[in-house]
């Protein structure tokens, strides 16, 4: 009975401690994220567009849910491949509030990290202390604050890693106690045995928790999964030299087989679409070669502070510069002098830690991924002051050219993670050591404490036994504090325009076309919030991360439509017409009602560009140009927009040509006295758009040039409606050809070229194939 007392009292007060880990922890987010605390349900931390990104679709799929109601809502977004992390902030949303629901994840990710590495750090130095401290270098690191406030989401969120380690270590040291060849001992125990905890049966328990938290790294991101199957190869290499026997029970492979058949299974079901795109003719996943070259690390990166420092944001500042020239290193991967010589020291005190019983197994490990996830993240290719002078290939290009669909990975960089995991373990032992110094030097010293029972209710030990510990450990949390601190915190209020409240109440379905949406990187960000609360489709289309083949055909090649959203953002006054002999301003807002556009508006922070830069406002020239174009029914305008509500009296009724930018077949453009001229290779085409629900017939007239004898024919709808051969040289020929059936909605127009022998002509070169210009229909 006093026993189990006894046991019930030991569980209550571990529980009772852990309770002040979290305290201590989220006490320290409060104070190292100032402002955000203040400011907790008034605004979001966020250093610039990509916040907006991750609010706005979170705010999508908030309505989903919304809409179809929990559990149809989660199945929907389960099929659609959208059901990681960001769904989770949408079910925040939904329960807290926009902003409330964000916040509360965002002040996780600092607490949960800082729990979670405390619980690691402690598992391999059994140093209270010197784990607190562990923990706040890898909560409040440079890398994660930046990737918190920029809101890589997936970076953001590393709060699994360290529970992830944990309890694969624990899963494998459950097995240790029946291993007699196990070279996994530590000489600081009497004996040089294995540390307790191993009864020789590999525990059920540590298994599951360990798949838990690999599976929340997955929730969380795709990248962060591969990053982590790469410290799974680290482990098993390193366990296969301490722990070789281990790898000849059954039961181990049973559970290797379970693990691969459920990790599986869940990245099938919830990468689906990613798979599906990877291995599609259209793989838009895969920036290239050069963006792995681009967005990995600066060699010297790692002892660089970043420019958010709060004492010393310049310095370094011309080697940042230097970086920021010629890579997108974004300068968050410096790990701290204090700790990279703290990690120092205890890898050179490993003998006075033995000494002292303070276990050092796992040490070279940790230094081992430490470094090499810092190699692995200066990408293919070493960069060094932002040179690639000579091209010195680096270990990253293996993962890149043999590890499956890790050329599919943009952001190379962020491989770092683990290197500032390892790195905070590391100064863990190097705090130790310090610590340890400090300890009770004599019996009687050592007697009075373990007799002081207040000292036990005070619970020191987690900042030290007595007070040269407690010196100790506050001035070595003070030095990374001073190191890393990044406050203030920019914020972001998330203020929005009424107006899209307002079309959020309109239940009618219709599209807005917003400037600048198709150019403007941050107001296409913030249209992604802006989206989710007025809940219309946008015809406005931007590419963030990857650029999608197709994905603006539409925008590009549609008049009127292509003007407001390209030309005018960029100072040109608008010229829709590309090879077309006409311009259609004179049924802009036919076109417009044609397809649906309800609103045109204007954006007044995206339009009004960067003085220091020499940009000009285009706000005005952009309400001239709608004022000129367009019959607006109804204007509106705040301090954040102009809308033009479109006069959907302005029936279509007429037709129009515009560029097919779906076809790959115009090989070369150029400006001439009529206009833009294209050069067509077979195949090339456009698009004739009958906005009447009647079939009609016209004339397709246009000019043509060419350098050498060639047939060229017309198709219209695949049918053949002109068929020539050309021989006069290198003068203007106007061609025409019936069209007798032109059915509405979208007719293809397509041009053949061929050789003399019949051979279909496919080149680059212009003296090959036909230029054509000054395309109508009568």
């Amino acid at each position: 009975m006093i026993n189990c007392q006894l046991f019930r009292q030991a569980m209550f007060n571990l529980r009772k401690e852990k309770l002040y880990i979290i305290l201590f922890y989220a006490v320290l987010t409060i104070v190292l994220t100032w402002p955000f605390a203040s400011r907790f349900f008034s605004s979001v931390p966020s250093l610039g567009s990509d916040t907006m990104q991750v609010i706005g679709v979170a705010g999508e799929r908030a309505n989903v849910i919304k809409d179809l109601g929990f559990w149809k809502g989660t199945f929907e977004l389960l099929k659609r491949s959208e059901f990681n992390v960001v769904t989770l902030y949408s079910y925040f949303e939904l329960i807290f509030g926009r902003i409330a629901g964000y916040n509360l994840l965002f002040f996780a990710s600092f607490v949960l990290s800082g729990f979670g590495m405390y619980l690691l750090a402690f598992y391999f130095t059994k140093n209270k202390p010197a784990s607190l401290i562990a923990g706040i270098i890898f909560a409040f690191s440079p890398f994660h604050v930046h990737n918190s406030l920029s809101t890589n989401v997936g970076t953001m969120h590393q709060e699994w890693l360290p529970f992830f380690a944990l309890y694969l270590f624990k899963f494998f040291d459950s097995a240790k106690g029946s291993d007699s060849g196990s070279k996994e001992t530590d000489n600081s125990l009497p004996g040089g045995q294995a540390l307790p905890g191993g009864n020789g049966s590999l525990r059920l328990k540590n298994f599951l928790l360990a798949g838990l938290f690999l599976g929340l790294i997955a929730f969380t991101e795709h990248q962060l999964l591969a990053f982590t199957l790469i410290f799974i190869l680290f482990f098993l290499v390193y366990k296969i030299f301490t722990q070789p026997k281990i790898f000849i029970k059954g039961k181990l492979w049973l559970y290797v087989i379970v693990s691969v058949a459920i990790l599986s299974a869940v990245s099938f079901l919830m990468f689906r679409s990613l798979f599906e795109i990877a291995f599609s003719g259209n793989n838009y996943l895969d920036p290239g070669f050069k963006a792995a070259v681009k967005y990995s690390n600066d060699a010297l990166a790692i002892i660089i502070p970043p420019s958010f420092h709060s004492f010393w944001p310049d310095a370094f500042s011309h080697i940042r510069e230097t970086f920021r020239r010629r890579t997108d290193s974004s300068f968050s991967i410096y790990a701290g002098f204090s700790v990279l010589l703290l990690s120092i020291l205890g890898m050179a005190g490993m003998r006075s830690l033995r000494k002292r019983r303070i276990p050092t197994r796992g040490i070279w490990f940790w230094f081992a991924t430490a470094l090499g996830f810092y190699i692995l993240s200066l990408g293919p290719h070493l960069n060094y002051m932002g040179e690639i002078n000579p091209p010195v290939k680096m270990p990253y290009l293996l993962a890149y050219n043999y590890l499956p669909f890790f050329n599919n990975i943009r952001t190379v960089g962020r491989l770092f993670i683990y290197s500032i995991l390892s790195f905070s373990i590391l100064a863990a032992w190097g705090s130790a050591y310090l610590i340890s110094k400090a300890s009770p030097k004599n019996e009687e010293e050592k007697e009075k404490l373990a007799k002081d029972d207040n000292a036990k209710e005070r619970r020191t030990d987690l900042f030290g036994v007595n007070l040269k510990q407690q010196i100790i450990v506050s001035l070595i949390s003070l030095v990374v504090i001073v190191e890393y601190l990044a406050v203030p915190f920019k914020t972001n209020t998330l203020l929005h325009s009424s107006f899209y409240d307002k079309l959020g109440q309109d239940k009618e379905n219709y599209s807005v076309l917003e400037i600048p949406g198709s150019t403007n990187y941050d107001f296409a960000s913030r249209d992604l919030v802006w989206k989710s609360i007025h809940r219309k489709n946008t015809v406005n289309s931007y590419d963030f991360a990857r650029e999608i083949d197709e994905n603006d055909v539409f925008q590009k090649g549609t008049p009127i439509v292509r003007t407001l959203l390209y030309d005018i953002s960029n100072e040109d006054s608008g010229n829709d017409r590309d090879i077309m002999k006409n311009s259609y301003y004179n049924i802009s807002s036919e076109i417009l009602n044609y397809y649906s556009i309800r609103y045109v508006i204007l954006d007044k922070e995206g339009l009004k560009g960067n003085p220091e830069k020499g940009d000009l406002n285009m706000l005005y020239p952009a309400k001239a140009y709608i004022s000129n174009v367009i019959k607006c029914a109804d204007e509106y305008e705040d301090e954040y927009l102009y809308a033009c509500r479109i006069d959907q009296t302005d029936v279509p009724d007429h037709m129009f040509l515009a560029m097919d930018y779906s076809n790959k077949h115009w090989v070369g453009k150029s400006k001439s006295k009529n206009g833009i001229q294209r050069w067509a290779e077979n195949g090339a085409g456009v698009k004739l758009v009958n906005m009447t629900n009647q079939i009609q017939s016209s004339k397709l007239n246009f000019d043509a040039k060419i350098s050498k004898p060639l047939r060229l024919k017309v198709f219209f709808n695949g049918a053949e409606i002109y068929n020539q051969y050309l021989t006069y040289l290198g003068k203007k020929q106007t061609i025409s050809a019936d069209l007798p059936s032109i059915n509405p909605g979208e007719n293809d127009v397509t041009f053949g070229v061929y050789a003399a022998d019949g051979t279909e002509i496919k080149t680059d070169k212009k003296s090959d194939s036909v230029v054509i210009y000054q395309v109508e229909v009568e």
